[in-house]
């Protein structure tokens, strides 16, 4: 079953448990999820009211973009979990042997990047929710400013979460340029947090 159509009791019941998935990056993700939600409604609570009439054209855009990144998050809690699943399967190899060394070392690796990728991927998509709000600000409803304002706090705290979980991989991988690549895109990614607070 998706995270997604968890009850939301049940996920947070699954998230407060022992087992160390889900956890930081799968929160991360549905934090992008809420903040996109957020901005949805804002957009919403715009349409259909005669004094943003000039702008209803673009304020549906903006919905359709957001409905579609929220999907992206979504999708992101459970490749996160099973990322990092991956990486304890692997972990749990056998290793009595040379080659059964060899093969788990490189079962590793392979677990580890995906499971770096999953949250780079999270960071990317909050840097194209902050391209979608930045033009909405002045033309949605101010009667829900503050909805807006939490929607911008949810993505920053998705964008610093995703980046935590790309960094604590990234320290055990060997494979230089593919360390760098994500190290690279991670600080761009991560200048995005500058573009929020502007917000």
């Amino acid at each position: 079953m998706k995270f997604q159509d968890y009850k939301i009791s049940d996920f947070l019941d699954e998230l407060s448990s022992k087992s160390p998935a889900p956890g930081g990056g799968t929160a991360s993700a549905l934090l992008g999820a809420v903040g996109l939600s957020l901005f949805s409604m804002v957009c919403n609570l715009t349409l259909g009211k005669e004094k943003f009439k000039p702008q209803e054209e673009t304020i549906k855009e903006f919905l359709n973009k957001a409905q579609s990144l929220q999907e992206d998050f979504r999708r992101l809690m459970d490749e996160d979990t099973e990322a990092f699943n991956e990486v304890a399967k692997a972990y749990k190899m056998p290793k009595d042997s040379e080659e059964e060394k060899k093969k788990r070392k490189e079962a590793i690796q392979e677990a580890l990047m995906k499971a770096a990728w999953a949250p780079l991927k999270m960071m990317e998509k909050v840097k194209e929710a902050s391209e979608l709000i930045a033009p909405a600000v002045s033309l949605v409803n101010p009667a829900v400013i503050t909805d807006l304002g939490v929607c911008v706090l949810s993505l920053k705290s998705a964008l610093f979460g995703a980046w935590l979980n790309v960094k604590i991989n990234l320290n055990s991988i060997v494979d230089e340029k593919f360390r760098a690549f994500l190290s690279e895109k991670m600080m761009e990614y991560l200048k995005v947090s500058e573009n929020l607070d502007k917000l």
